[in-house]
């Protein structure tokens, strides 16, 4: 039997917190369990794993992925897109979600902004579900490897190019 999406959750969790202290990244985490968060993100919100300071952006929320690469493409589902551009709303705090990739032995985190990834890739459905998704390229992330590569989140926020899109709010 393989290894469980929650299992596979915490080990990026970790992975990420290895990668905050081996580049002397300033990060609170925040705990899942819950009972610490108020029932307002049982339904409206999602909750990030992470809040870090960058000093080009501030204050930012993350939530670490730890999902299969498929064909250049990874994925969230729209529930998951929109519950983070509630934290975003709300807070006004930044959601960035990070994918770990591991390539030739070489972790390399994919970060994409909530209001980006509600405005890119293709919609699709699951088939088995019928949940509603999203398939990002590869190419629409920012390639983190090394504390030095943050600065490219800056750049991507004043270069990016957004749609007008639609958010269906309750």
């Amino acid at each position: 039997m393989g290894i469980s999406i929650f299992e596979k959750g915490n080990i990026g969790e970790e992975s990420l917190i290895t990668w905050f202290h081996e580049n002397s990244i300033p990060f609170l985490a925040i705990d899942q369990s819950l009972g610490t968060f108020a029932h307002f993100f049982a339904k409206n919100g999602k909750r990030p794993d992470f809040l870090i300071l960058l000093h080009s952006l501030g204050l930012i929320a993350v939530d670490a992925k730890n999902c299969a690469l498929s064909n250049g493409y990874f994925t969230l589902t729209e529930q998951e897109i929109m519950d983070a551009l509630s934290f975003q709303l709300i807070y006004r705090i930044a959601f960035w979600f990070a994918f770990l990739h591991i390539q030739h032995n070489i972790p390399t985190w994919y970060w994409i902004n909530s209001v980006k990834a509600a405005g890119t890739g293709m919609k699709r459905q699951n088939g088995k579900t019928g949940q509603a998704f999203r398939a990002i390229s590869l190419g629409d992330f920012v390639p983190i490897r090394t504390r030095r590569d943050l600065g490219e989140l800056w750049v991507d926020q004043v270069t990016w190019k957004p749609k007008i899109i639609k958010i269906d709010f309750i």
